[in-house]
């Protein structure tokens, strides 16, 4: 760590700076700590790129995406935090006390034999997770690897494809690092997917194995031209790793292992890769190997951060996270039906979208899905959204959640914000109230989304630190603080009690309920993090953890279920993160599971997650989660509100020419609107018809 520069800020958000980590082609980054929680790493972002509106659309795509990545078992650091609409747009990622593995091979030298298959384990687990969101990494190197004592992080996944936005404004220009990039980035043709990652895996672990670069130095053009024609120097790499890396270099994509083979190939389980985890464990002093004296070393000397290349190419750029003929993220029937034999409820499908269930009108449910076409295409005009009213704060919550939520009656509006109040406005657009719940955002004021009762609104303020209760005009009646413990900042409903489950920042990790009256009912332990807000249904709360769990509470008591009940009387599906909670079938459990994954909706038969039907947006993007209203679906697919039938067609798809929408935040729709949140609060846009 470096000490702070007079022009280096001594406050990002909430998060005191405590000293400069590094830089790179996106920004600064400095080592900061939240009040009463742990260290993090913030990447500030150069005001070259917070000045470019598509690279701030991208961005806040990439960091929403990015945090539903990480955790145990992952090998990536979680990303916690992020205000994509600051002056200055920023990220803060868990921090790791550990070199990169670029530092570690010029002060160690080459890695151990054993301590590469490690690697690449872990690294194949990263990719995994990384992909099953529909992400891809595309820069994966050695400085963007970090080794902690126990096993190494990436870190960094998406901002590239942010950085890439920028690069759209100049011909053919685009950011990546030489050495790591595969065959199809340089050519620009489209093909970027998953295999890409895998190339780059290749090369980090023949860097890692050898300690040099597998494809040399010299001029940017020149170790292009040598990954093209497949010219690398892999004689420095031990034979037990050479017969790893070389399938990983192929100039095809599709010729190239999966993450999941290159992980089989290393014979890790893991069980034995955390075992293989201690002090030290990427030296050769301390495995005990041959040692790294006098191994050549073909990079430069370390310079104070990392290294960014610019490449410039004739071609123009176009890129896609998930080719358009890619399987896509509903499960397979075996998988639902394994499930059910086994006399259990089924989890189906992971996607970066929420899972809505949409009713089938016609009672039996027979051909719920309409079109059993694999692919619809958006076929509707693109019209520009016509605005009613928009409502000004400083700034939504950076949670995402809904964009505003509606009082049963559908009479108010609540949403909180940045500037530590929750706001109240009616359905034409004038303001019933604002309370001041927090301190002023620099010292931790944000007021996430709220969940409304017929007696007023629940909230939770300073972000995440206490839960606020205020009746139907605004007046607090109670509150309680959580003595220096972070909550996720949308509580949920569970009957007449308000649940509240921790966040990353979290000492103990845990689900508070309390009564209306403000007592606590009960408070259960969790054995992990969760991903998200816990779905409640038919009296079970469901919480999703990062562990891959689903941990089950009876809603009354807190206490640990031993056997699972699925969904409600009316068989609809519970919904977390992603994935949906199937009943054991029965007539009453037809229907339609609908879910946004990059880019597209796509939609599973209820009864036995068959694929009904997919719609392309705009494949490769991120948006938000589904609404359904009156049988209708929707979803901000990329930077497009796509409003869409049960049988998968586009309805509508609207455009905001003039308003710049934050589109991870799911939209709100009554009679009359649709509410959509903006860089400068909420807009009602006139419901399409």
């Amino acid at each position: 760590m470096q000490a702070l520069r007079e022009t280096d800020p001594r406050w990002i958000g909430p998060y005191v700076v405590l000293g400069r980590l590094g830089a790179g082609g996106m920004g600064e980054v400095y080592l900061a700590e939240a009040p009463a929680g742990p260290r993090l790493a913030v990447k500030l972002v150069r005001a070259e790129h917070a000045e470019d509106r598509t690279f701030r659309a991208r961005f806040r795509q990439e960091v929403r995406a990015a945090r539903t990545v990480g955790g145990p078992g992952t090998y990536i650091a979680r990303v916690v935090d992020a205000d994509t609409e600051a002056e200055l747009p920023w990220m803060a990622s868990e921090f790791i006390d550990g070199p990169n593995l670029r530092d570690a091979v010029l002060d160690h030298g080459r890695l151990p034999e054993e301590a590469v298959r490690s690697l690449a384990a872990a690294l194949g687990e990263a990719l995994i997770a990384i992909h099953g969101q529909g992400m891809v990494h595309r820069d994966l190197k050695p400085s963007n690897i970090l080794l902690a004592q126990d096993g190494p992080r990436v870190i960094d996944f998406g901002i590239v494809r942010a950085l890439e936005a920028t690069a759209l404004t100049r011909t053919g220009t685009v950011v990546g690092s030489v050495g790591y990039v595969s065959p199809e980035q340089i050519r620009n043709n489209g093909r970027v997917g998953p295999p890409s990652d895998v190339f780059a895996l290749g090369a980090v672990l023949a860097y890692a194995a050898a300690g040099r670069e597998p494809f040399g130095e010299g001029q940017d053009a020149v170790v292009l031209m040598r990954i093209m024609n497949r010219d690398f120097d892999l004689s420095a790499v031990p034979e037990g790793i050479r017969w790893l890396v070389e399938p990983c270099l192929r100039e095809e994509p599709e010729e190239r292992p999966t993450p999941g083979e290159v992980m089989s190939a290393v014979a890790h389980t893991p069980e034995t890769l955390r075992e293989s985890w201690h002090p030290g464990w990427y030296t050769a002093a301390t495995a005990g190997s041959e040692s790294s004296e006098g191994v050549q070393r073909w990079l430069p000397e370390r310079d104070s951060g990392e290294q960014e290349s610019r490449v410039e190419y004739v071609a123009p750029l176009t890129v896609t996270d998930v080719p358009a003929d890619a399987p896509s993220a509903p499960p397979s029937r075996r998988r639902l039906l394994q499930g059910l034999a086994a006399g259990t409820l089924a989890a189906a499908g992971v996607g970066t979208g929420g899972w809505l269930w949409l009713r089938n009108p016609g009672g039996d449910g027979e051909n719920a899905g309409g079109s059993t076409s694999p692919s619809a295409r958006p076929s509707a005009t693109l019209q520009p959204a016509v605005v009613d009213w928009a409502y000004g704060i400083a700034r939504l919550s950076e949670m995402g959640g809904p964009s505003v939520t509606l009082s049963p009656d559908g009479d108010t509006l609540y949403f909180g914000g940045v500037d530590g109040k929750l706001h109240a406005v009616s359905p034409d657009g004038g303001e019933l109230w604002k309370t001041d719940l927090g301190e002023p955002p620099l010292y931790g004021g944000t007021v996430g989304a709220a969940v409304a009762t017929d007696d007023g609104a629940y909230c939770l303020s300073g972000n995440g630190q206490k839960l606020c209760a205020l009746d139907v005009g605004g007046r607090v009646r109670w509150e309680r603080a959580f003595a220096g413990d972070h909550y996720n900042t949308i509580p949920v409903l569970a009957g007449e009690l308000v649940l509240v489950t921790t966040d990353v920042f979290a000492k103990k990790h845990m689900v508070r309920a309390y009564r209306s009256d403000g007592s606590l009912a009960w408070r259960a332990g969790l054995p992990d993090q969760t991903h998200e807000p816990p779905v409640v249904a038919d009296n079970v709360i469901y919480v999703a953890i990062y562990t891959k769990e689903l941990i089950t509470l009876d809603a009354e008591k807190g206490t640990r279920l031993s056997g699972f009940q699925t969904a409600s009387s009316d068989r609809r599906p519970a919904e977390f993160n992603g994935t949906a909670v199937v009943p054991p079938g029965g007539a009453g459990s037809k229907g339609l599971v609908v879910h946004s994954f990059a880019g597209r909706l796509v939609a599973v038969h209820f009864d036995d997650g068959s694929k009904a039907w997919t719609m392309d947006g705009q494949s490769g993007t991120t948006g938000s989660d589904p609404t359904v209203h009156e049988d209708l679906i929707y979803a901000f697919l990329g930077e497009r509100l796509f409003v869409v039938d049960r049988n998968g067609a586009p309805q509508r798809v609207l455009t905001f020419p003039r308003t710049s929408v934050l589109t991870d935040y799911r939209p709100v729709v009554d009679s009359r609107h649709v509410y959509v949140a903006t860089n400068r609060g909420i807009a009602a846009v006139n419901r399409p018809v």
